[in-house]
């Protein structure tokens, strides 16, 4: 089983003792907070042999917005694209793209394992009980792209009109050209890493939705289309939040079993952030039971800095990974 954790802040002397108890094969961390001497200081801690990988916000971000403002999505009712901590970004921005390569070559500077893609998506907030689905993206620049993917005009005076005559005459397509989006992201992420010649692997972080669930929402609302994406990437890590999202923790296991038939290897996450109800510690044990079953290749706990504030959680986590007979 593949032990792996999620630093949300920068690893701290004490986050990484934390990490160092638990022994963990791999450790997560935002992009942003990996530096030569933090990876040093981890291979230092936790053994040359730790995995660290980093994880890359794609679309999404406010810091985005302000750098790229025509990157706003435009949702066909006018619904805010933003909602609390979460700013959605218009997939087909070459600004915003051409930036996001270019934050992933600098990567190839550093001692790292992997690169897990995050936010690789159209704009939702999925992680609630009742998801905040929004329908993207209307824009001048994704209605010329789409027209000239099918080789007509897209007529209409307003996101509205436009969204019912797509949705009426071009469903499909639509589907297909929001999916190719962000494959073709991901494909460019790809190439960049064999280019790099680094042994570096690729993973993305997957919402955690079927193909029949919100209608269709995962192809036609998120453009994630995991059958193209599994053949691209080398793991896919589904985020089973299941409190987040309203769920019994058996939904865990349901979830694995979805992701086990896209014939790909698969390190699920799982919560600890109580941010929708609290998790008691027999709960957060069979999130981990579950999540890491065959053909899971384990579970990353999301995330580290949360987990050491609940006693109870950290016992069991460090009993499930570091047992002591």
């Amino acid at each position: 089983m593949h032990k792996s954790a999620f630093f949300l802040l920068v690893p701290t002397d004490s986050s990484i003792q934390s990490a160092k108890t638990l022994k963990l094969d791999s450790v997560f961390a935002s992009s942003i907070h990996l530096s030569a001497e933090v990876i040093s200081k981890l291979r230092a801690e936790l053994g040359e042999k730790i995995q660290i990988n980093a994880e890359i916000g794609i679309f999404a971000g406010k810091d985005l917005l302000e750098k790229f403002s025509d990157a706003k999505p435009v949702e066909a009712l006018n619904t805010p694209t933003e909602k609390d901590w979460y700013c959605g970004i218009c997939p087909t921005h070459e600004g915003v793209r051409s930036h996001a390569l270019e934050k992933i070559k600098a990567l190839f500077a550093l001692d790292i394992n992997g690169i897990w893609l995050d936010f690789i998506r159209y704009p939702s907030k999925w992680e609630e009980p009742e998801p905040y689905i929004l329908d993207t993206c209307y824009c001048d620049r994704c209605m010329q792209k789409f027209s000239e993917y099918i080789g007509e005009p897209i007529a209409g005076n307003s996101a509205e009109e436009k969204a019912l005559l797509i949705d009426g005459s071009y469903y499909i397509e639509w589907l297909e050209f929001k999916c190719g989006q962000i494959t073709s992201m991901v494909k460019a992420v790809q190439d960049l890493i064999k280019e790099s010649g680094k042994n570096i692997k690729l993973g993305f972080f997957a919402v955690p939705w079927d193909e029949k669930e919100h209608g269709a929402a995962i192809k036609r609302v998120l453009g994630q289309d995991f059958a193209a994406l599994s053949g691209l990437v080398d793991t896919v890590s589904p985020m089973l939040y299941h409190k987040m999202c309203g769920k019994d923790v058996d939904w865990i296991k349901e979830k694995v079993d979805f992701f086990w038939q896209l014939g790909i290897s698969q390190l699920p996450l799982v919560q600890t952030e109580p941010r929708v109800a609290e998790i008691s510690a027999d709960e957060f044990n069979k999130a981990l039971e579950f999540a890491s079953v065959s053909p899971s290749t384990g579970v990353c706990i999301f995330f580290l800095e949360d987990l050491v504030k609940h006693e109870k959680l950290f016992e069991k986590a460090q009993n499930f990974f570091a047992p002591s007979n």
